[in-house]
């Protein structure tokens, strides 16, 4: 940073403040090379911090200097760079460009299978060379793992072009990282018994190739190589999901999907596609995991069972579940029970176990969600997998909150967010821990609550996963009003509806009418309206901090500004949108209300704006009820 401020002051550019953040990128993306960042400082005559940044793509075009004073080797990034390469033996230059096929960090193994061959570059002379190229400071060596710098990164990809061996050493990548990833797989997940001494290693094998896997896939993408890229993303998307990372398997699959299929085992798309459906479950996306795990199951009919179909059918049982399915869901996951337990796949069973615990609790059957739950962490223990462990752990965390033990549900969701902690699960940490809260604020510990919240805040926002969000929120919701903050807890308890629409979740609505009966004899009809209205309308990260914060709204609440308008001038179907609006509904509840398409109701909602000159639905929501045209 202060080798670029002074260059470019040098140069006659004065930096200000609001630059420093594009210095810091730039700094980054040339690696911190002296002569890179003397070079880009030049440009700033030109150019401005930000443009030279989003231009570096280019950077051995971008990097020059007209400085005929300097030797030739120091006029250009890149000739300093070919000036490097050009002290290379011919070997240790077939492997610089070769290893530019790599995203990030590799071992000797990988590069022994990626990048020997026995005709250039035989296996038992990369390591000399690697130590070669470390020596000459063109690639960075830290405990066995080694790094191109960017510069030279992208130089050496050029050669790699320029011999046509590109495609065949991406080809060739995509390959070998596939089958490392298999390995993982197998090994690590698949296995129905083993310690997590013995698959540990496995998960910090994969752990280090996420990288590869990344730039893998995408070759996959663009070259066409459907059946790679969908062994990879099946396998890879797995050992992910430990981790609680869903979102980039998804993506992965909606990508590879699209791509022709042909010559492309329908087993494999079949278990494809249920794992996609997983992943949308997860990322909260109800609808479109109930399109696509029904495909999965009618096409995994012919399919023996594996894991991936096991998983295939918990996805159908939590989806019923999740959607108030509970009876269907009920039948389903003792089928899944039975069917797990003909085939020793007791990495499902952990999961239907734990599932008819949460269907039991539902209906009140303590007894029998004691068993479940009994039963989940007993196969989780014989499978070895801590993940597992944990995910029956915290089932029976739930069931002993059921009970009223309080003391027991605390020290087993502790011990699962411990040990969800210690996968990097963000997911299920988060989840556990709002559990704990919930808890705490029974107890009357608000001052341990808001602490625990505030943690599962931040967890919330790094997954982006809106369930987790809404978790937090409704836990919030009981905080505020313990504390008497009516006003956040109806704002907290609306965002958490929202979300759960949003999601396609149906909605718990017996303490929420408590909350509003309590807000509607302290604030009135409508500004419990209002308040509700807002509360959707607000970013729930904002409703959240401000109850965290303690700054809840002193006095009257801030009302919006309602034109003196009589209701005649709305049609009569506008009057009653604008009545259900009271009921803080979203256009998909209020269409599904009225038999009409969503799109409708938007229409009919821009129409009340703009005949009554408001700018939001809590206007509407708080004029509709000063003209009795509905309630809370």
């Amino acid at each position: 940073m202060l080798l670029f401020t002074d260059r470019a002051m040098a140069a006659g550019t004065r930096l200000a403040a609001g630059d420093f953040d594009d210095v810091a990128r730039l700094c980054v993306a040339l690696d911190g090379l002296p002569l890179a960042l003397e070079l880009a400082a030049a440009r700033t005559r030109m150019l401005s911090p930000a443009q030279i940044a989003d231009r570096i793509g280019d950077r051995f075009r971008l990097l020059t200097t007209g400085d005929r004073t300097a030797p030739a080797r120091q006029r250009t990034l890149l000739a300093t760079v070919e000036w490097s390469h050009d002290l290379l033996t011919a070997k240790e230059r077939v492997l610089l460009r070769r290893l530019s096929v790599f995203a990030g960090h590799f071992d000797l193994d990988l590069v022994e299978q990626v990048c020997a061959d026995e005709r250039l570059l035989p296996r038992e002379e990369v390591l000399d060379l690697l130590g070669g190229l470390v020596d000459k400071s063109l690639l960075l060596a830290d405990g066995g793992r080694y790094r191109l710098l960017e510069t030279i990164k992208e130089f050496a990809g050029r050669l790699l072009r320029k011999e046509d061996e590109h495609v065949w050493f991406r080809d060739r990548h995509l390959q070998v990282v596939c089958e490392m990833e298999e390995r993982c797989f197998e090994a690590g997940l698949a296995a129905p018994r083993a310690s997590w001494q013995e698959r540990r290693r496995y998960f910090v094998r994969s752990r280090n190739l996420v990288d590869d896997c990344r730039v893998a896939v995408d070759w996959a993408v663009e070259s066409g190589n459907a059946l790679l890229g969908l062994r990879l993303a099946y396998v890879a998307s797995a050992m992910l999901a430990v981790h609680g990372e869903i979102a980039e398997g998804v993506d992965w699959f909606e990508r590879l999907l699209l791509l022709d299929l042909t010559g492309v085992p329908p087993e494999v798309v079949a278990l494809c596609k249920g794992a996609l459906a997983y992943g949308m479950e997860a990322r909260d996306d109800l609808a479109g995991c109930e399109r696509v795990v029904a495909e999965a199951l009618k096409e995994q009919e012919k399919v023996p069972h594996s894991l991936g179909k096991g998983v295939t059918l918990n996805v159908a049982g939590v989806l019923l579940l999740r959607t108030g399915q509970f009876d269907r869901a009920e039948r389903h996951f003792d089928e899944v029970v039975a069917t797990t337990r003909q085939h020793d796949d007791t990495f499902n069973r952990v999961i239907a176990h734990s599932c008819l615990a949460v269907l039991a609790g539902v209906k009140g059957q303590l007894r029998l969600a004691q068993r479940h739950a009994g039963e989940a962490l007993a196969v989780a223990k014989e499978n070895g997998h801590p993940w597992h462990v944990a995910m029956a752990t915290s089932q029976l965390a739930a069931v002993a909150e059921w009970r009223g033990d309080t003391e027991a549900a605390v020290t087993h969701y502790r011990a699962a967010a411990a040990i969800f902690d210690e996968l990097d699960n963000r997911v299920e940490m988060e989840r556990c821990l709002v559990m704990v809260a919930k808890v705490a604020i029974a107890r009357g510990d608000h001052v341990t609550a808001r602490c625990l919240l505030a943690e599962c805040l931040a967890l919330a926002q790094s997954t982006g996963q809106r369930l987790g969000m809404a978790r937090v929120l409704r836990v919030l919701s009981r905080l505020a009003d313990v504390e008497d903050d009516i006003q956040g807890s109806v704002l907290a308890s609306a965002a958490a509806v929202a979300l759960a629409e949003e999601m396609g979740e149906p909605v718990a609505s017996g303490r929420i009418e408590q909350v509003l009966a309590r807000a509607r004899d302290r604030l009135g009809e409508g500004r419990t309206a209002l308040q509700w209205s807002r509360g959707r309308e607000l970013d729930p990260v904002e409703i959240a901090r401000l109850i965290l914060d303690g700054r809840r709204e002193q006095g009257p609440l801030p009302v919006p500004a309602v034109a003196e308008v009589p209701h005649p001038v709305l049609t009569a179907r506008e009057q009653e949108i604008a009545g259900l609006l009271t009921r803080g509904l979203s256009n998909r509840a209020i269409a599904d209300e009225l038999v009409i398409s969503p799109a409708t109701v938007a229409r009919h909602i821009a129409n009340i704006m703009e005949k009554l000159g408001f700018t939001s639905r809590s206007q509407i929501a708080l004029w509709a009820v000063e003209h009795n045209l509905g309630s809370a």
